[in-house]
């Protein structure tokens, strides 16, 4: 049997360990296969379930392949799959699976496509979490969540297992009281400091967050986050004749304080100045996953949105 999954790696990973112990495998009994991963070890591998019983491989294309290099060999294990025997359970991993290596997944056993879950799907995904763990909880909880992470699918995870730990019913604000993430909440400090163009309140809240222990490049995410929000807002003031809070609340799948503050933001902002606000953290982005210094890139992004 041959199951591949692709998409957000968190996700992945998780169904990944699901899909070994839903099959009666222990990860510790799992052979994995990465870099330096061929075409021959897999066929050997394999061929062992007949031999010395069931067998269990973990393939990670996405650390043995990369790039143009790792097209030959990823071909010549695709090739092997296709005449490995029914007794034999491999599992593999293709983050970014191209649509014809979806197909051919599918026609060599069960692909999955697990996508990060952003805006309503982020609150849904929330919500299903919650009730996994037993959990009662206010409806605006979900939101409440997806605003303090944003798209940090494993915090959100691990912050939903510790409060599953009290046997009450989840308010927002307990929620945000236990969990004390500044990150997101600041986010909009930080936006309404750039869009008054005051470079000096943005570097402020900027060692604020810093020094309250939250990475830049979280700052970056939720930064991010939010500014992808504005985005989707000015594109729906610019195709309706009214929008109001109520609209983008129900439009975005967003707690109306979100829904409120974006559409406040949004009233000074066009296509144009948006473009360049997405380009500037893109580049900011870049400079941080390239190994620049995280925080003077972030400082560097805010100096560059407050002072235009």
């Amino acid at each position: 049997m041959i199951l591949a999954y692709s998409g957000d790696g968190f996700l992945v990973q998780r169904a990944v360990r699901r899909a070994f112990t839903a099959r009666g495998f222990a990860m510790q009994d799992v052979t994995e296969l990465a870099e330096g991963m061929t075409g021959g070890e897999v066929a050997q591998l394999a061929a062992q379930s007949g031999l010395f019983g069931s067998s269990a491989l973990l393939l990670d294309f996405t650390s043995a392949f990369k790039g143009q290099a790792g097209v030959k060999g990823r071909n010549e294990v695709m090739k092997v799959l296709a005449t490995i025997p029914e007794d034999s359970l491999i599992v593999v991993i293709d983050l970014e699976a191209t649509p014809a290596r979806q197909k051919a997944f599918k026609k060599l056993g069960e692909f999955e496509q697990l996508a990060t879950p952003r805006f309503g799907a982020l609150s849904h995904w929330v919500r299903l979490e919650l009730e996994s763990h037993g959990l009662t909880f206010e409806k605006s909880v979900p939101d409440t969540l997806a605003d303090l992470f944003g798209e940090d699918l494993p915090s959100i995870a691990a912050e939903i297992n510790k409060l599953a730990v009290l046997d009450e019913k989840l308010t927002s604000e307990q929620v945000i009281r236990i969990v004390n993430r500044p990150a997101s909440r600041s986010a909009f400090d930080l936006i309404d400091a750039i869009s008054a163009k005051k470079p000096a309140v943005a570097l402020q809240t900027i060692h604020s967050l810093v020094a309250q222990g939250e990475a830049p490049n979280r700052i970056l995410g939720a930064l991010t986050w939010q500014y992808n929000l504005l985005a989707r807002a000015v594109a729906i003031k610019e195709s309706r004749s009214r929008v109001d809070a109520t609209v983008l609340t129900q439009t975005l799948k967003v707690a109306p304080f979100v829904a409120k503050k974006t559409l406040g933001l949004s009233q000074a902002i066009d296509e144009a100045a948006l473009k360049k606000i997405l380009t500037a953290l893109l580049d900011a982005d870049v400079a941080i996953k390239t190994g620049k210094d995280e925080q003077w890139a972030l400082e560097s992004l805010a100096l560059q949105l407050a002072t235009k």
